[in-house]
Parts: structure tokens; sequence; C-alpha cells
């Protein structure tokens, strides 16, 4: 059976923060879905890896069109997320899917249209994959030209003119709520990427009093001159109550800050509101701090629905490059087969070289020091050998190309 590009995932438009927490595939999960997945479907799926932002998460893998649903289940029952409706999850298979892997990667697919933030996303779940032996050649060439066509986007539409961030959003929202900011004691909980930006933000628009709390204790270094040592977690409840905003973007499993830890810095700060801002998915912070007094919370999804910042240029820019999408997957869909077609075929001639005498090969060496007809050649062989089924999609590749194909097989042999 033919393998193909498929994918299925729920995002932002499908589904609330509550359900994309409990779906989540980070690196655990890619090594627990291999040994699950190489158990459950021996030799049905070629290669995989998962994508878990704020907005979304998908999983991407190839494998035969009529597998796509048994693989779904037994993820659905593995990961423990039965109770997600199949409703809330979307499937593509194929061009669709590749067009829909292009346009997440460059952010036309995004709860905030055009953000960043998801490009360095995409590329990092790639690389943790391939660090753990999951990308083949076929998956691979998929998502190398997703990377290649998403620059293109960037380059050849003004969809990241006026980039809009998931960090650049927090700081949109602080200053709605306050009017002076930058009187504001801001904590931010978390040490990656998302926690840096979110304090370059903040200290670029003026907002100077900025601390954070961290599972590891690293130096955040973000400018030239400005850096930012987190305190220990265990410090939580002291930093609590010095600040007016919390931010929190960690990456962990259950809530840092609980409703318990906050009643008690409210009393501390004599009920001084509190702002807090969880763009985390799993979230930091419990949602039930929301009842109480002088506290507001806004998770990811309620930041986003809040901004509207130059949406419609940016809508337009998103149809620009949807376009543009459809034609470059049309292109590369091409690319790859031909690349694909000619590995298969590479791999036939090497298994039938090695059924060559060593008169056989003087013979190919010849024809290919003269230009002559290679192609007759192999097949005339190929069926001395008995085996001229198997190559005969020879045709399909120009007799140049088998050269070049061969000479680098009698090179190595």
């Amino acid at each position: 059976l033919k393998m193909n590009l498929q994918l299925f995932g729920i995002n932002h438009k499908t589904s609330d923060v509550s359900e994309r927490e409990r779906f989540i595939i980070d690196e655990s999960t890619q090594i627990f879905l291999e040994n699950y997945l190489k158990d459950k479907f021996p030799n049905a799926i070629e290669s995989f890896f998962g994508l878990s932002t704020c907005n979304r998460t998908e999983f991407f893998f190839i494998a035969s069109n009529d597998q796509i649903d048994h693989i779904f289940r037994s993820i659905k029952h593995a990961l423990d997320i039965t109770e997600i409706p199949d409703s809330h999850f979307y499937f593509f298979n194929n061009e669709d899917a590749f067009i829909h892997m292009c346009k997440v990667a460059c952010g036309i697919d995004s709860q905030v249209v055009g953000e960043q933030e998801i490009f360095g996303q995409f590329k990092n779940a790639y690389k943790t994959a391939d660090e753990l032996g999951l990308i083949k050649s076929r998956l691979r060439l998929y998502i190398d030209k997703t990377l290649e066509i998403s620059k293109k986007i960037r380059t050849t539409t003004k969809i990241g003119l006026n980039p809009l961030s998931v960090s650049g959003l927090a700081l949109n929202l602080v200053k709605k709520i306050f009017e002076n900011p930058e009187n504001q004691k801001v904590l931010v909980v978390g040490g990656g990427e998302m926690a840096k930006l979110i304090i370059e933000s903040l200290y670029k628009s003026g907002i100077k009093d900025i601390s954070a709390i961290n599972r590891s204790i690293k130096i955040l270094n973000i400018t030239d001159t400005y850096n930012v040592m987190p305190m220990p977690l265990s410090s939580a409840h002291k930093a609590l109550e010095d600040a007016d905003i919390i931010i929190a973007s960690a990456t962990t499993s259950v809530p840092i800050i609980g409703k318990g830890a906050v009643e008690s810095a409210l009393k501390i700060r004599n009920y001084k509101p509190m702002l807090f801002i969880d763009l985390a998915v799993p979230r930091n912070i419990e949602s039930e701090i929301k009842s109480l007094e002088q506290v507001y919370l806004f998770s990811i999804d309620d930041i986003e629905k809040i901004t509207k910042d130059n949406f419609g240029e940016r809508l337009a820019e998103a149809e620009k490059a949807s376009n543009i999408i459809v034609h470059e997957v049309q292109l590369a869909e091409n690319e790859i087969n031909n690349k694909l077609k000619r590995a298969s075929i590479k791999n036939k001639l090497s298994d039938l070289l090695k059924l060559f005498t060593d008169e056989d090969l003087l013979l190919l060496k010849d024809r290919v020091k003269t230009n002559d007809d290679i192609t007759s050649l192999i097949l005339k062989k190929a069926q001395e050998k008995g085996i001229s089924e198997s190559i005969s999609d020879i045709r399909i590749i120009d007799n140049h190309a088998i050269r070049e194909i061969v000479k680098g097989l009698i090179k190595n042999a």
C-alpha cells in the first residue's frame, strides 16, 4: 500500500484550552508513542512527529490512507484523551496535509494571524523527533519543503510586517489594564524562550521591575546589559506577595500557582489588585483563582480574543499567503515524488549490481563512459537475473539520470 502524509489534531478553532492541555505531544510522549505504535502497527507507520503549542496539538505521520482512523483511535486511547470528542479533531491527508503543515509553520493558521513564534516551535518539534530517530526520508522531504515555503511566505508577503506574537499580546493586555505599567512589579513564571521574549518586550516598553521564578536556575540574558536571575519555585509564595502582574509560560503538567497561594498573597498585599496572564498550555495557574476579589485572570484563549490589531491587513496577507502555499505545494509535490522515485530506483539498482559479474560491471562501466544507452543494458541484465519485474520502473527516469545514479554506485562498488 502507498504511504502518504497524514495528520490529525485539535486547535484554537476546534477546542478550548482545557482540552488542548490534555493532548500534549512532547519529547517523552514521542518516545512512548514510538514504542506503542511499533508494537501496535508494525511497519504501518513510516515516521511521525508531534507539535504542541499554545494554539494546537497535531500529529503528522506517513502511513497508508486506510490506516488514519485506526492510528487516531489507538493514540486517543494510549494518551487517555478519549473524553475529547472526535468532532473536535480535524484530519488531513496527502496534498491537503502538506498545505495545512505549511499554513501552520508560517503562522497563518494561528489565532494571532501571522504570529512568528510558531516557526521556531515547528522547527524545534522536528529537531526533537529527528534526534529521537523518528523522521525517515519521505517525512523529512515534506518538512524541509514546509520550512522553505514558510520562509518564502515571510519574505514575499507582509504577513510578518507588524509582527504580533503571544509575548506581544501579553504586553498589549498589560497596557490596556494599567495606566502606568512601568510603575508595576512584574513576575514571570518560567525560563524558556517564551519567558525571555516576554521579559524582553516588557523591558523594551519601559517596565523595569521584573523578577522571575523557574524550575532550573539559569541567568536569562535579555540584552547585552540586562539579565534576570530567576528565583527557585520554592520562592513562589514570597514572589507573589510583591507582584502586581504575573505572566506565566512554564512547561509543566500541573499548575505552579494555586488558589491558596494567591489568597495568602492578597491578604499580605492588603487586597491590592493582581493581574494574572497564563500563556502556558498546560496551564500554570489554577483557574479557580478567578473567583477571588481583586484578581484578574486571562488564559491564552482570552488574551488572543481581545487582540485585533491590524487584523484586516493581516487577514488580507494571509489570503495571499494561502494562494502562494497552494501553488508552491503543487511544485514541491512533484519534486518530492521525483526524489522518492529516484531513491527507490537507486536502491533497486544497488541490489541489482550486487548480482552483476565482473564482466557485467566492465560492460556497464564502458557504457557509462561512452554515453551509450544504459537503461536497455540494465533491463536486459535484470531479465537474465530473473528480476526484471522489480526494476521495470527504471524507464520513468531518463538515461542521463540513470547514468549519474550508476556512476555513483559503481564508484562505491
